[in-house]
Parts: structure tokens; C-alpha cells; sequence
């Protein structure tokens, strides 16, 4: 990975002029006029460095409140899950209270951004092959741009289904226009770019010391093997994740908590993190606008009575789980209060103790820890309206996930293989958990699903998993899982609705077909 974070402040009018510069120029009967100090597409495209400028543009949305740095993190990922017990706050938690709908304000946030990423890698993807500039600097660059628009496919799949899939750049109103691609056109695109990414982008090892934040050929590697896995191509998804396990680039930090925590950044484990660093001047807004880049979801996942924000509880089953198992020496799970808190001896509350902390029932509630950030320093990251205090990266892929992601699929191709136990056992084995022996596939799987539970709770991973695995419904068909006013389950809920200002103003879009 490189360090791009402090490069992103160089966005500016550019990334604006990606989405926009068409709709001035289709116009047929306005002026003919150029703007000197406004760059244009053609314009722009000169030499290395616009190559890199551009480059950076594609990744201006990932750390933005509107999208990882908040609401894509918080609100669309992990309040939606049946880890979640989320209250109910109009406007903001709907897609974690099944209370979305077409107008939602959130979805109109989260949904442009996402596509911002794509026009601005279909750019780079279109216009650096003709730039004059070093070869293996030109094909990195490509690397990364296509990495980056399979990694906005995939998100827009995962919470939309069928959308556009615009792959080259916005040329006529034609081009902007575009009816929803299928399911598996969009799947076909996505393995398409992480292959090219995989192809085109350096190991870690070869990467100069200290450049951090830009994927690399692991993470390419890793999100073909996790797009794979999703479309229940078992075999080809293991081959992809164990040549990442063979590789040995990768291992599990001593520390679990250092995986959700700021002095954790970019560790040995990580295989891709969106790049937070807390810009004091930022605000409220999407790229181009000096969004905020902080942790803005510890907002939408700390304490009642720790945020400005409804938030989240966390189901009891959860709690269930962490202790149905000891370890070998007889001892608690340690991810269990690395992940959550709930009233055992000693529990704290960022600075305070569980039972001052909490009155009534929410004394016998359970609570996120995970991500929290308890730094006495620190604690004015959630002072209201401050969105961007804490400066913990996101970890999008990190080798545990791969290793239960690797194990999940051996299991599925080659039922209760040695690789699959072997997998699974190395991720227990940082925790001191008692190493799985002989099960075959079905209990595997079984064991599988819940090591992702321990192993991966409140990182945005759950609702996907459910939904993949196709336990939706049976999940949330059980009233534990809106008990906090969360509405009641139905199909349409799988994805979530196209905004409606995007359905009415493109004649060839229509709404998600149970949304009408």
C-alpha cells in the first residue's frame, strides 16, 4: 500500500468537473465558451502527474462522511445486521430499522458517492494509456483504478442488486442514462477489475517503506477471492486465498484489539484500510467539498448516552456465543471485550464504569467496543456535530477475514478438508481457542459462521454473509432482532431502494422491482 491520505487535499476542482463537465457540454444550443481557470477532461490529461492528480481523485469518496467515514460504515453496514439492535432515529437509521424507502436522505448520500468512484476511475482507466510517463508507474496506476471502480461495483451490488454499470467515460446524455445491469454483469465487471488489479499491482514487498493506503496485489487478490466466494464458486475462491496464505506476507497481529484501534493502523494483518486522518477543517459533505475524514460511525455504534446519535445495542445472542467457548487455558474468549461490553467485573465505558454508565434496562443491555475509541485523550470524539475525532483506519480486508474466507470455501469445495480445519484453527489460535479437529463439512460450516461472529462483529462483514448465505429471512424472521422498534422483515429489504430523484430523472432506470 502507499500513503495517499494527505494527497487527497489536492482534490479539488477536478474530481467536480469528472461528474459534471458533461452536462454543460451536451447542452446543444449553449454558449461555446472555456473557462481557463476551470480544467476540462482534455484539458487535464497531460502528463504523470495529472495521471496521478486523477488517480487520487478515485480515491477522494472512500474516507468521506457520506460514505466509509460514516454512513456507509455505521448506518448501511453495521447497524443492518442481526448483530444490531438499532433505536430508531427518522431520517438516519432507517436501513438498520427496515424503515428505508425511496426518499430516504442517507440513501441520496451514500448511493452518488459510491458512483463517484466509478466516474473517476473510468477517466483514469480511459485517459493514461495515452499519457507519455513511465510504464510501470502507468500500469500501477491502472492497477489501482481498476481495483478501486470493482470495489464500488461491489458495493453497489451488495446493497443495490441490479444498477447501471457505467464502464467508460460520460461522453453524451446517452452515457449517463443507462439501465440497470444484470446481477451477474455486474459480477463479470467486478472479477474483471480485480483480476486487471492483480495483475498490474506490486506485492507489498516491493513497495518503499512506509507507503501505506493504495491496494496492492494481496488486496486485489483478496477481493477476487471474496467476489468469487460470494457467487458460490467455491473452488476458484480458494485458489485465489491461498495464494495470499502461501505468500506469507501476511500475519495475525498478537493483539486483536490493534485490528479497531488507531495505533493498530495498517498492520501486518492488513490487507486494505481506508486511510482516516481527522481533518480539523473539514465539515459535513462529499468529495470536493473538504468532507470530513475521521472516524465519523463511532458515532452510529457507541453507548446510548455517548453520542449525539439513537445508535445501537448488540444482541444478547452475541454475548451467548463469546462464552459458549472457552479457552485452552479455561479463560474467557479475548475478543469478547475487545468487541463488546456488557456488566462483568471491571467493565468500562470509555472513562467510566458500566454501572455508572447506565440506568434501567441499558444495564442489562450489551454494547459495541469494538472500534470505540477510549482514549482520554480523545474524548471529545463524540461531542455532537463533531464527526471526525477518532482517526482509527477501516479495515476492509485483513488476513483473518481470509483465512475464514479461504477455510469457508475448502469446506464448500472439498468438505472437512485438513486446509479448511487448518484455516479456521490458525484464526483461534491468536485467541488461544481450542483448535477444531474432524468435522465434517456441515459442522465446519457451522463453526465457520460463528468464528466470523467472534472474529469479525461490528466490522461491516454480517449483513453480506447473511444475505450470501441466504439466512435473511430465518434470521429476521426472529423477533429478537427488533426488539428495539426495528420493523418488521420483508423480502424488499434484502436490497435497498434506488433513490428516487436518480429513478425519476434516468427514463431507463426503474425502481428495484419489489420497491414499486
Amino acid at each position: 500500500m502507499k500513503y495517499i491520505t494527505s494527497n487527497i487535499k489536492r482534490v479539488v476542482a477536478f474530481s467536480m468537473t469528472v461528474l459534471f463537465s458533461l452536462i454543460f457540454n451536451s447542452c446543444e444550443n449553449s454558449l461555446d465558451l472555456t473557462n481557463p481557470n476551470q480544467p476540462t477532461p482534455d484539458s487535464f490529461w497531460r502528463d504523470g502527474t495529472d495521471a496521478e492528480s486523477g488517480l487520487i481523485s478515485v480515491y477522494a469518496s472512500l474516507p468521506t462522511v457520506h460514505l466509509f467515514g460514516r454512513l456507509g460504515t455505521g448506518v448501511f453496514l453495521i447497524q443492518r445486521s442481526d448483530i444490531a439492535n438499532t433505536f430508531p432515529q427518522d431520517n438516519v437509521n432507517n436501513a438498520g430499522t427496515f424503515s428505508a424507502h425511496p426518499d430516504y436522505p442517507r440513501m441520496r448520500e451514500v448511493w452518488p458517492e459510491l458512483y463517484r468512484i466509478v466516474a473517476s476511475a473510468n477517466q483514469v482507466i480511459g485517459r493514461v494509456p495515452d499519457i507519455d510517463m513511465d510504464g510501470t508507474r502507468k500500469t500501477e496506476i491502472l492497477g489501482e483504478a481498476h481495483f478501486l471502480r470493482g470495489f464500488a461495483f461491489f458495493y453497489l451490488l451488495n446493497l443495490w442488486g441490479a444498477v447501471p454499470m457505467p464502464l467508460v467515460e460520460a461522453q453524451s446524455l446517452e452515457d449517463i442514462f443507462l439501465p440497470a445491469s444484470s446481477e451477474a454483469e455486474i459480477w463479470a465487471t467486478i472479477e474483471s477489475d480485480f483480476s486487471t488489479a492483480q495483475k498490474n499491482l506490486p506485492s507489498d514487498n516491493s513497495l518503499p517503506r512506509g507507503e501505506v493506503g493504495r491496494p496492492t496485489w494481496a488486496a486485489a487478490t483478496g477481493m477476487l477471492g471474496k467476489a468469487l466466494l460470494f457467487q458460490d464458486k467455491w473452488t476458484q475462491a480458494a485458489a485465489e486465498f491461498k495464494k495470499i496464505v502461501d505468500a506469507d506476507d501476511y500475519t495475525l497481529v498478537s493483539d486483536f484489539s490493534l485490528n479497531s484501534s488507531e495505533a493498530g493502523n495498517n498492520n501486518a494483518e492488513s490487507l486494505f484500510e481506508i486511510q482516516l486522518d481527522g481533518n480539523a477543517s473539514g465539515g459535513w459533505g462529499s468529495a470536493g467539498n473538504n468532507a470530513w475524514r475521521g472516524q465519523g460511525w463511532e458515532a452510529d455504534i457507541a453507548p446510548r448516552g455517548y453520542t449525539s446519535q439513537q445508535s445501537m445495542a448488540v444482541n444478547q445472542w452475541v454475548l451467548d456465543l463469546f462464552l459458549a467457548q472457552t479457552t485452552n487455558a479455561n479463560g474467557e474468549d479475548p475478543r469478547a471485550a475487545a468487541t463488546i461490553i456488557w456488566d462483568y467485573p471491571g467493565a468500562k465505558v470509555y472513562q467510566d464504569d458500566f454501572a455508572d454508565a447506565f440506568q434501567g434496562d441499558d444495564l442489562n443491555r450489551v454494547w459495541v467496543r469494538k472500534y470505540l475509541n477510549f482514549d482520554p485523550d480523545h474524548l471529545d470524539a463524540l461531542t455532537p456535530g463533531s464527526w471526525a475525532g477518532s482517526t482509527s483506519n477501516l479495515r476492509m480486508l485483513r488476513y483473518a477475514d481470509v483465512l475464514l474466507m479461504y477455510a469457508e470455501a475448502e469446506n464448500e469445495a472439498n468438505g472437512g478438508s485438513a486446509a479448511a480445519h487448518d484455516a479456521i484453527n490458525e484464526v483461534r489460535g491468536r485467541a488461544d481457542m481450542p483448535d477444531y479437529v474432524g468435522l465434517d463439512q456441515a459442522s465446519l460450516r457451522t463453526a465457520i459462521r460463528d468464528e466470523r461472529v467472534r472474529e469479525l462483529a461490528i466490522e461491516g462483514h454480517r449483513w453480506f454473509d447473511l444475505k450470501r448465505w441466504g439466512i435473511l429471512e430465518e434470521r429476521f424472521s426472529d423477533g429478537t432482532f427488533k426488539s428495539n422498534s426495528r420493523g418488521v422483515w420483508e423480502a424488499k429489504h434484502e436490497y435497498l431502494p434506488i433513490p428516487r430523484p436518480d429513478v425519476e430523472s434516468n427514463p431507463n432506470l426503474e425502481q428495484n422491482p419489489l420497491w414499486k
